[in-house]
Order: C-alpha cells, then structure tokens, then sequence
C-alpha cells in the first residue's frame, strides 16, 4: 500500500499494512535540519511520511519590515517561528461583524498549495485539506479574549458570525471537492485545555455544538472524511463529535490526561484515532530510547483492528528535536507493521 491507501484505510477503520503517520505541521527548522529544505512537500517525500496537510492560501501585505495585513484583515507578525503571530483582529467590536466582507471563495490563487501538492502526491501521498468548524475562525477575526467576552455577551451577534463562517467554510470544501476531488478535509479548531473546554458546556451546546454539526455535516455531504483536532480535555463534547460524522479524533491529549488505549476501548469501534507521541517530553527534550518506548506505547494501545494513524500529540513544532523525530519514523516503520 502507499501513503495514501494507508490513510483512507485508517480514516474508514480498516486495517493497512502498516500504521500510517503525517503530521499538522512540521518546522521549517525540523525540515531544514533533516532533508535540507523548508518545502514541506519536499520533506514530506524525503522522509516518506504518508500525507501532508494544506490550507488554502490568503494574499499578504506588508505593512513594516515584520507586519503584514491578510486577506481577513487581520496583522500578523513574523516571529522567526514558522507561524506568523496575530497581532491586530478586524473585527473588535462584535455588534458590527456584518461589516466585515470576507475574502472571495475562488479567487485564483486560493487552492495554490493544494494544487501543487495535488500534482506531487495525488494517488501517492493522502493531501488533506485543512479547513475550520468555525471557532479558530471567531478566534482570529475578534481575538482570543474578544471572542470568549463575545459568546457570553452578545451572543445573536456571535452565532451569526459563527454561520457565516460556517457557510465560507463549506463554500471552501465545495470548490475543492469538485475542482480537486480531495477525499480527506480536517478540522484545527481548539475548544478545550488540560483542564477542560475553554467555555461552559452549557454555552458550547448552545451555542457552537449546532453549527459544528452543521459544518461536519456539510462536509460529509459533499463525500468528505473528516478528521477533527483538538488539544485539551474533549471529553464533554466527544460524542457530539462522533454523532455529528467525524471519522477520526486527534491527538486525544496526553498532557489533558486522555489515554490512548481508554479511548481505543470506549470508541476505537465509532472512530479512528491519531496521535499522540508527546511533543513536549521524549520528542522535545528526552533521548532516542524514550522516544521509541512512546511510540510502541502509542501503537499498542491504537492500532489493533487498525483505525488508527501515528502521529506527535500536536505538532512537529521547533522545540522538537530534528533527531528524534526520525527516530519516531523509523520506530513506527519497525513497529507498526500489522501481521498476517
């Protein structure tokens, strides 16, 4: 099989000759340090990972040597990390939301990254299509705070705004479903942290839980698998999620408490799962061997039956060290084999 069967088969929980692995991201300095390139596309090939995620693209404009304004209206600020910061949000007051035109659909440039990675990979490599259930969106149009005020303040005004995103991101998934015929669209919204949603229950079924089943909902319509991120404590919203459609949980957090094998026994039958090689112990800071003990950890407690793809907890973030992310790649190639 290649990458891209290994996925699709992970995704509809079925078992591919061996555990599948690809990663949100990886850092231009990860890649730089191991294949001697920032081109994701590149690295992806370079150290045989089974998929690679893409985003559609937004113009910039520079305002100042670091600043630059996207499409939305939002000012973002190159750090030196590979994502840039948001540092000014268009929308501050949430009562003139209405105001705000989003950026068009199908302008030409939008499915750039995802064509040429369709070019490279297509048939070979699983290209997974990151698109939003709307919150992130919320988050980076208003502010983090902004938008936690917003939902409990001015709620009508919230959840209109929350449709309308709702509504772009279905319009994104539509175009590239018939332009593309991509099979695999994730989802990168986080609602939660170690300690639990980032909302009460009460306001997240009230408010959000409608409009991400909506979105989940759309996307499965349009012939999607759908695969759904968040950090933190999920545990209030995890069958919502599983009601709602999504065919695959990441990164069922280690540093919220979450075990992998729990969740293989309570939900392993409804969903396949992805993660979760902790990015912030053995990947980041721990020797070699440790690495190795996480993910044979992380291969038996998710990958019997199969319905299951290997992955870090979040991200290859820059604090990983280039060294033991290999390491984890050829632990899952000795490992992660299912036998006949």
């Amino acid at each position: 099989m290649n990458g891209h069967e290994r996925i699709i088969a992970a995704l509809e929980r079925r078992q591919p000759d061996r555990v599948p692995t690809f990663e949100w991201f990886i850092d231009k300095k990860v890649t730089r340090a191991l294949v001697g390139t920032e081109d994701i596309l590149e690295a992806v090939d370079a150290l045989d990972i089974d998929g690679v995620n893409v985003r559609a693209d937004y113009a910039r404009r520079f305002t100042g040597e670091t600043d630059y304004l996207d499409e939305w209206g939002t000012t973002r600020r190159i750090t030196g990390e590979s994502l840039a910061a948001a540092v000014e949000y268009p929308v501050p007051d949430i009562t003139r939301q209405a105001e705000l035109a989003f950026p068009l659909v199908d302008a030409p440039q939008r499915f750039a990254s995802l064509e040429k990675a369709l070019r490279r990979f297509e048939g070979k490599r699983a290209v997974i299509l990151n698109l939003r259930d709307g919150f992130s969106d919320m988050r980076e149009i208003l502010g983090y705070e902004n938008c936690l005020i917003s939902m409990m303040i001015e709620e009508t005004h919230f959840a209109d705004l929350l449709d309308r995103l709702v509504d772009y991101n279905l319009a994104l998934a539509r175009v590239a479903r018939e332009r593309y015929n991509v099979p695999i669209v994730a989802m990168t919204d986080d609602i939660a942290n170690e300690t639990g949603l980032l909302f009460s229950p009460e306001i997240y079924f009230r408010l959000i839980a409608p409009r991400f089943r909506r979105v989940v909902q759309g996307y499965k319509s349009l012939g999607f698998l759908t695969i759904k991120h968040s950090d933190g404590d999920i545990t209030p919203v995890v069958d919502w999620w599983l009601e709602s459609g999504v065919d695959c949980l990441d990164p069922v957090d280690p540093a919220a408490g979450l075990d992998l094998a729990d969740f293989k026994r309570k939900y392993g039958g409804r969903v396949c799962l992805k993660g979760n090689v902790n990015c912030t112990g053995p990947l980041a800071d721990g020797p070699g061997a440790a690495v190795v003990d996480e993910v044979r950890r992380c291969i038996r407690s998710g990958s019997a039956g199969g319905g299951f793809i290997l992955s870090s907890s979040n991200t290859i973030h820059s604090g990983v060290k280039p060294s033991n992310y290999v390491v984890m790649l050829n632990a899952l190639r000795e490992y992660g084999t299912y036998l006949k």
